[in-house]
């Protein structure tokens, strides 16, 4: 089929002339006019299908390679898309590189306040390999599950990666009555004793062994957690064919010790939970959009220790989240680990997309900002984040010096968490995605510029 006759018959489309494909003896490809995409099939005459679920399904059921996968161990790297559109740029940071992608990634945290569902966020990463013509293979992760029926909502989405969060099963023990801890321990821990008590386990120059105040502690913190991390995989395995299952426990207030990681670990196999990679909460600080703040020898020494865990009770990927923008340790994960990692970012597209709201309509920018600082304290509500909205100094803010004023690590952060109030309301939606639209060629740009330094460290 020659695609300058449909241009010739339909000039107020612009074309994706890399999604054209053969579908039986037609062509299959994209096509945009304003803000509408829609799907074209034909070849003397043409049928156009909106952009929506029944042309997905279209889509997935004729090109088997877009629906989404299951990776396994290969190492992998999660992009977030809070808006839909940074997928085709994604695909252009991950060209020279060997990772498996997750494309659609997003948290319920995020869904809520995108005011997105599972199977549009999907839907949107379906849409972007077809409109590049990515045939890889990608993963799609439904992101700190933190109950049953989200985990339903993302399985029935058709989701392959399930990262289960039970941060807020995981206790404190500074916060627990005396009379708590009793009560649980005369319930739980005589089951744990004969497994655990005594136990020693020598990893090269480390020896870790459980006592009874040691054990007594972690089955306190952590067991109603691995709990909820078992329903979790029951309900996945019952209904999903093929998946990659994440356990997520960094989103505490204090690192993981040795010894909780080998309990853990050993109890999902006890359990016979078939994991495929754990995040673990490191010591410093991950924070949202900036780079890690913390001792790297201290980081270094303890992601050893949790390599030679891994190695005596994996294998397993040891998964890194709020990884956006932390270059000073991208180089010592990889080689500390060197092979089965997955690396997560998300708010970091979301940031590429405001630094060209301010490129493209600097006025916009500022009543983004605006709002941001506005929306500030309940934004960070549920983020980890040091930024100080009193620090921002609007007259240091110009369209001229746009690159400099994105390096400023209290408005990156800002910006990072300011996703739910932009999106949530129309007279800012309809604006921002407009503008994303008219410039979506300069928003894959600044994507793959932004994120070939992620992966290049990486690799």
């Amino acid at each position: 089929m020659n695609l300058e006759s449909f241009k010739t018959r339909y000039p107020e489309f612009e074309l994706y002339s890399s999604s054209f494909r053969n579908f039986r003896d037609k062509g299959c490809f994209l096509v945009k006019r304003e803000e509408e995409r829609f799907v074209v099939i034909g070849k003397e005459e043409f049928k156009f299908y909106p952009v929506n679920q029944d042309t997905a399904n279209l889509l997935c059921e004729n090109f088997s390679y877009l629906r989404p996968r299951a990776c396994g161990l290969k190492n992998s790297f999660g992009f977030g898309d809070r808006i839909g559109l940074a997928t085709a740029g994604h695909i252009r940071a991950l060209k020279d590189y060997d990772f498996f992608p997750i494309f659609a990634q997003q948290s319920v945290r995020e869904i809520e306040r995108t005011g997105r569902n599972f199977k549009e966020v999907l839907n949107s990463a379906i849409l972007g390999c077809f409109q590049e013509g990515y045939k890889r293979g990608f993963g799609a992760d439904a992101d700190h599950i933190r109950d049953l029926n989200h985990l339903d909502e993302a399985i029935e989405a058709g989701f392959t990666f399930f990262t289960i969060d039970p941060s807020d099963k995981i206790k404190e023990p500074s916060k627990i009555t005396e009379e708590e801890k009793k009560s649980i321990l005369n319930k739980k821990f005589e089951k744990y004793e004969k497994s655990y008590l005594g136990k020693v386990y020598q990893l090269w120059k480390n020896r870790f062994e459980f006592d009874e105040k040691n054990l007594s502690d972690i089955i306190l913190v952590y067991v109603e957690a691995v709990d909820f991390v078992e329903d979790c995989y029951n309900l996945v395995k019952s209904k999903a064919p093929s998946f990659d299952f994440e356990v997520s426990i960094d989103e505490t207030p204090y690192p993981t010790t040795p010894l909780a990681h080998i309990f853990i670990v050993e109890e999902l196999r006890r359990r016979k939970i078939d994991f495929h990679s754990l995040a673990l909460r490191f010591p410093g600080r991950f924070e949202k959009g900036i780079d890690y703040r913390g001792g790297l020898e201290e980081f270094t020494e303890t992601l050893r220790i949790h390599q030679r865990i891994r190695e005596k009770f994996g294998p397993y990927k040891i998964s890194l989240h709020s990884g956006s923008d932390k270059f000073k340790i991208y180089p010592i994960f990889k080689e500390i680990l060197r092979e089965n990692f997955h690396v997560k970012t998300s708010g970091t597209s979301w940031i590429e997309a405001v630094k060209l709201i301010a490129e493209s309509d600097f006025d916009f920018f500022l009543e983004i900002l605006n709002l941001a600082i506005g929306n500030f304290q309940e934004n960070s509500s549920s983020y980890e984040v040091c930024a100080n909205p009193e620090l921002i100094n609007f007259k240091k803010i110009k369209k001229e010096n746009i690159k400099e004023v994105f390096n400023d690590e209290n408005l990156r952060q800002i910006i990072h968490i300011s996703y739910g109030s932009v999106l949530s309301g129309t007279h800012f939606r309809d604006r921002f995605y407009k503008i994303l639209n008219e410039n979506e060629e300069r928003y894959r740009e600044l994507l793959d510029e932004h994120l070939k330094e992620h992966l290049k460290l990486l690799s």
